[in-house]
């Protein structure tokens, strides 16, 4: 997978939105095609698609309208059309329980000292899918600046921002999923990281919005002092709340930990979750390693580990599922640190890091 790095200038969220179609319009155009086909694959035809994409872009348009904003400029730059581009951000609400819950593992470690939290995620998606991506350094409108790591056309995926937040993203399945129009998780994503400071400002915002998907936010948070951490589960039947204590450590996968969002868990696919999550938890005392790129090997070198997600060609094309990344969070200095790489291939490969315009906002 190629990770491409792209800056804001600090223009208006339109003409921001511009410059980025306009430099990756033929990666925002073999997006849309590569999503049409797997909607395709998975049973949803490109009419459908298109009508929950136009329904996803109302419900932006009323709760977070400077990202609607952004995406007009994304369209007059890049040649799509409005409906397409939204298409690409609502990709999770259009394959809502369409398709296996096998897309991620996370881990998040809150110190007992006054130090920030320590996190690892991979991001695990489709072998054809998404050879190329982002990580966008950007100024929202409300003046923060947000580093993410993302697919083309979508406005966040994991990130952290200069307000010593940050937040990893794991796709959650739920019988509720497209029971009714909602912002876009990765919308969702985004406004957090444009707007919070802490978990009770990201708890907040994830209850202040319809959702027709269900995804985990893990958020942590550094104000310098105080160190804290939660995953947010969110589903249009509710939101659940599972903090993580002092001196404590959390992994999420692809299934609901809180009980009463599991009574409704909807998984139409053999999944590897369960596996993946006893793989972290049985291995927690590692996420308390300090270093980022140390971290990642120390789980990368636990042997035959099913967190390092292999696509196996015997499946189906729009079944065969990869690790594409293995990245960490810095929220003290407001910062992604990652590889294009399952963990236990980090040890052969470039590990990036790329921080925040400005740098850490210690001001909240």
């Amino acid at each position: 997978m190629i990770i491409h790095e792209w800056s804001a200038e600090g223009a208006g969220p339109q003409e921001e939105g511009r410059r980025f179609g306009a430099r990756w319009s033929p990666q925002l155009t073999a997006a849309r095609d590569s999503y049409l086909r797997l909607f395709a694959q998975s049973g949803v035809p490109a009419e459908r698609a298109r009508a929950i994409a136009d329904g996803c872009r109302a419900m932006i348009e009323t709760h977070a309208p400077e990202i609607a904003d952004e995406f007009v400029g994304i369209a007059d730059g890049s040649g799509l059309s409005s409906t397409d581009v939204h298409l690409l951000t609502a990709r999770t609400e259009i394959l809502a329980r369409m398709t296996p819950s096998m897309e991620c593992s996370t881990i998040v470690h809150v110190p007992e000292a006054a130090s920030a939290p320590r996190t690892l995620q991979t991001w695990d998606w489709h072998e054809t899918l998404s050879n190329e991506t982002v990580v966008r350094r950007l100024r929202s409108a409300s003046g923060t600046s947000v580093v993410t790591f993302c697919e083309f056309g979508q406005p966040a995926k994991i990130g952290v921002n200069d307000r010593g937040l940050g937040l990893h993203f794991n796709i959650l399945h739920h019988r509720s999923d497209g029971s009714q129009t909602g912002v876009p998780v990765h919308v969702l994503a985004r406004m957090v990281l444009d707007r919070a400071s802490t978990v009770a400002d990201a708890v907040e915002i994830a209850r202040s919005v319809p959702l027709a998907a269900s995804s985990v936010l893990t958020v942590a948070a550094f104000d310098g002092q105080t160190a804290e951490a939660a995953a947010v589960e969110v589903s249009p039947a509710g939101v659940a709340v599972l903090p993580v204590p002092r001196g404590r450590t959390l992994a999420h996968t692809n299934h609901f930990l809180d009980k009463t969002l599991a009574a409704g868990e909807y998984s139409p696919y053999k999944t590897t979750s369960v596996p993946r999550y006893q793989c972290l938890t049985d291995a927690a005392d590692l996420a308390r390693t300090v270093d980022d790129r140390e971290r990642a090997l120390a789980f990368g070198a636990i042997p035959d580990a099913p967190i390092s997600v292999r696509a196996r060609p015997e499946e189906p094309e729009h079944l065969r599922w990869e690790t594409k990344l293995t990245v960490a969070l810095d929220v003290e200095v407001g910062a992604l640190s990652f590889a294009a790489a399952a963990p236990a291939d980090v040890v052969d490969a470039e590990w990036r890091h790329v921080g925040v315009l400005g740098g850490r906002n210690p001001v909240r």
